[in-house]
């Protein structure tokens, strides 16, 4: 006799998810994709920061709790943000169905990406930069505090001035392309004429810095340009 209670309780039992089980789909079928969501959300951010910046973004909506049924919307979701938002780090979404009336807040971690030249090693200063010891990667622009450089190229040639650790980036106060106490090459031109002649740097710069030079043949003290890692340049 209990057995018989036991299997009739048990098919009682499967008759009921059986019947139930409609009833579970049509509540999955009627929630939106949380994954979409977070799609559509990061679009949209991207599509706010790309016209005020060129430089290249990366964006990544934060996952939405999987225990969160977020009714199906009949019209497209509306997207809004606060201008203020889109300066900092995590940017909060609202995401709101107009035909429901319900609305919830996605965030959105954004990281503006720039190239940055770094050392690959550490260097002492006076140290010569060639392709060796540099290299280019892609930074976080707030993690950057001072102007930086883009391109090995820009640096190619310069000295270090102060010891630099292996991975830092490169700064403009961290280099001279002419140092102080340089002989340089200085140039001076006008309409007519093309003069050049040998002198000491006084000062330490970087391209197209106007430093402090003495004209070794004349002794005399001259501001000039500096054009190159050999060369600088006066007006006549």
């Amino acid at each position: 006799m209990k057995k018989l209670n036991y299997y009739l309780g048990l098919a009682n039992l499967c008759v009921f998810i059986i019947s139930f089980a409609p009833f579970i789909a049509a509540a999955e079928e009627n929630k939106l994709d949380n994954q979409q969501l977070i799609h559509d959300a990061e679009k949209f951010i991207i599509a706010q920061l790309s016209t005020n910046s060129s430089a290249q973004l990366d964006v990544e909506g934060m996952p939405i709790d999987e225990r969160i049924a977020i009714p199906i919307c009949t019209q497209d979701i509306e997207y809004s943000v606060n201008a203020e938002a889109l300066f900092q780090s995590n940017v909060t979404v609202r995401a709101q169905c107009p035909a429901s009336n319900w609305y919830m807040y996605l965030m959105v971690r954004v990281t503006e990406i720039q190239p940055v030249v770094i050392v690959n090693n550490a260097v002492s200063p006076g140290t010569l930069l060639t392709r060796d010891n540099l290299q280019v990667i892609e930074m976080d622009k707030k993690r950057l505090r001072n102007t930086t450089f883009a391109d090995i190229e820009s640096v190619l040639g310069a000295r270090v001035k102060r010891r630099l650790i292996s991975g830092r980036p490169v700064e403009p106060d961290d280099l001279c392309f002419v140092c102080k106490g340089d002989s340089v090459v200085i140039s001076a031109e006008s309409q007519y004429m093309q003069v050049k002649t040998n002198g000491i740097a006084l000062e330490d710069g970087n391209i197209g810095d106007t430093i402090r030079v003495k004209n070794s043949r004349s002794n005399k003290n001259l501001l000039a340009q500096i054009v190159s890692t050999h060369e600088v340049k006066v007006n006549l």
